[in-house]
């Protein structure tokens, strides 16, 4: 008699095993791919933020380097009025320093908390462009600063009551039309300070100003002297030369050290700008809203990342010889780093090409002298 042939098979708890095996890996895999995406997700979105404050930072320091003033040699005169000699002159400027001496610090309702820079360049800007557009090199005004504030007034009205507005840090341009430049308008040519020619295309029903990215929570902008002219002021003097003192530099008037025979700033452009820009990714300054409230107002800051006494003594910008940390590095030690937030810093020199430094302001000429009767 032939024994039954018996078949190879899995036994019932092989089977249930075998199966809690598989749901086991399932679940891993799963959850790997959850966080693969959700990883994908945030890089994405900082890559993103960064990658739009690089764009604005480059566009600043490129509008930066074209900045001019056009400068010439005009009579210099006495008390009666006589010729004795020749002066550097521009009808342009070059204004850079706290937003509160230049625009009041607030415009349009928001507020500017920190530095700006404000300078003309040829770039043939025009808000006609039918008729003008042809002119590529007519002379704009140009601005950079840094704005917080609450876009609700950019919201559609459709929209009015049904979105919460967001309080968020931006990098503002100030980019005037050639046919609006207003350093020529007969009310600003009487302004020792000059600073008319910006803010009162501040004041007006439309500013000339736009959003030029997001998150940027901190503008720096120092003017400063050429690696030959530190060393000049080195040979014969001790210290630190500071061309902008609490990082202010008005071409229009000069600064309290202008008649120094270096720090000769009336009617030149600085030979170089040192521009530090400090960003933050969108998840960050969301958390930073929803901590500090939809005005973003803390006791004494804005969104908890104000200034304070920071970014006012250029001297302190950068880590000083001393073993003190700077103040960009405080900033980022004692405000940014405690909120946890993402940030990025971007960092250049900026050499100005049309700054033609002299040391000399004046010259003295013979036979200028009116002839005595």
């Amino acid at each position: 008699m032939k024994q039954p042939l018996r078949t190879a098979a899995f036994t019932l708890v092989e089977v249930i095993v075998a199966s809690g095996i598989v749901v086991v890996i399932m679940g891993v895999l799963l959850a790997m791919t959850d966080q693969t995406q959700r990883l994908v997700k945030s890089t994405s979105s900082k890559v993103e933020q960064f990658q739009d404050a690089r764009v604005g930072f480059e566009a600043l320091t490129r509008r930066l380097s074209q900045a001019t003033l056009n400068s010439f040699w005009d009579y210099q005169y006495n008390n009666a009025g006589v010729p004795v000699g020749y002066q550097r002159s521009a009808e342009l400027r070059f204004r850079s320093g706290l937003m509160s001496n230049i625009s009041g610090g607030n415009v349009n309702n928001a507020i500017q908390p920190g530095l700006g820079i404000f300078f003309h360049a040829p770039n043939g800007f025009v808000s006609n462009v039918t008729q003008l557009g042809a002119l590529d090199y007519l002379m704009n005004a140009w601005g950079y600063y840094v704005e917080i504030g609450n876009d609700l007034n950019s919201i559609p009205p459709f929209l009015t009551g049904q979105v919460t507005g967001r309080t968020r840090y931006r990098l503002m341009e100030f980019r005037q039309p050639s046919e609006n430049l207003s350093v020529y308008a007969p009310a600003n040519q009487g302004d020792i300070t000059n600073t008319k020619w910006i803010s009162s295309a501040f004041t007006g029903a439309n500013p000339p100003v736009r959003v030029m990215t997001e998150n940027i929570v901190a503008l720096i902008v120092l003017p400063d002297l050429s690696l030959a002219d530190k060393k000049l002021w080195s040979q014969t003097k001790s210290g630190t030369p500071v061309l902008a003192p609490n990082y202010d530099y008005n071409s229009a008037i000069g600064g309290p050290n202008y008649k120094d025979p270096i720090l000769n700033t009336m009617n030149q452009l600085p030979p170089v700008v040192q521009v530090v820009m400090v960003a933050i990714d969108e998840p960050s300054a969301r958390k930073l809203q929803d901590k500090y409230g939809p005005t973003g107002k803390s006791p004494d800051k804005y969104l908890g990342i104000g200034y304070g006494t920071l970014f006012t003594d250029p001297t302190l910008l950068n880590d000083s010889s001393t073993g003190r940390l700077g103040d960009l590095s405080n900033y980022e030690k004692n405000v940014l780093i405690p909120n946890k937030v993402s940030y990025r810093v971007f960092s250049t020199y900026v050499s100005i090409r049309g700054a033609k430094w002299s040391r000399s302001q004046t010259q003295q000429t013979q036979n200028l002298q009116a002839p005595t009767q």
